[in-house]
């Protein structure tokens, strides 16, 4: 019978790993001088978050479920891992941009307006669209967007791992109990 204290508890735990590991990511781009618009460090921060997903479905299949899973249940987990290492990663990009690089929001409106500029866009459209961006860049909608989006991304990975980590009972087991 499955324990829904301890999938929380499994989910909690690889969501840690995922969320600080790719903090870390984050810091260790930022310190190093990489550009700020470098999709480098969001790919790896996919890839540790499908590793933990996986891991994590694994280890909740194989310790606490007797090496069975069924595809809705390793799915589910997986939106757990996701969700906690989202609230972990939404509080570090917080974090980030008001406390260790509180000037980083402004080098990559300044990046946008630039890009935007030589794509032929008109001071009009740019203006409207680094408003609106500016809106968007106060510590509650970066915590939100970093928390949507690592459900969202944990979910499609899930589906894809799910499909990999599932494990029907063996009908001819006995269940002694």
């Amino acid at each position: 019978m499955e324990n829904p204290r301890t999938q929380t508890k499994v989910a909690m735990n690889y969501g840690a790993y995922f969320g600080l590991s790719a903090s870390i990511i984050y810091l260790i781009f930022y310190f190093t001088g990489a550009e700020p618009d470098s999709k480098m460090p969001q790919y790896l921060g996919y890839l540790l978050q499908i590793i933990f997903i996986a891991m994590g479905i694994v280890s909740y299949r194989d310790n606490e479920l007797q090496g069975s899973i069924t595809y809705g249940n390793s799915l589910k987990t997986g939106v757990l891992i996701s969700l906690f290492g989202g609230i972990i990663t939404g509080a570090f990009t917080v974090l980030f941009f008001t406390v260790i690089a509180p000037d980083m929001a402004q080098k990559i409106m300044d990046m946008t307006q630039e890009k935007m500029l030589e794509e032929g866009m008109s001071e009009e459209i740019v203006s409207s669209s680094l408003s609106y961006m500016q809106k968007f860049m106060s510590p509650i909608w970066l915590f939100i967007f970093s928390l949507i989006s690592a459900i969202f991304m944990g979910f499609l990975f899930s589906l894809l791992i799910s499909v990999f980590t599932k494990k029907d009972k063996n009908p001819f087991q006995q269940t002694i109990g």
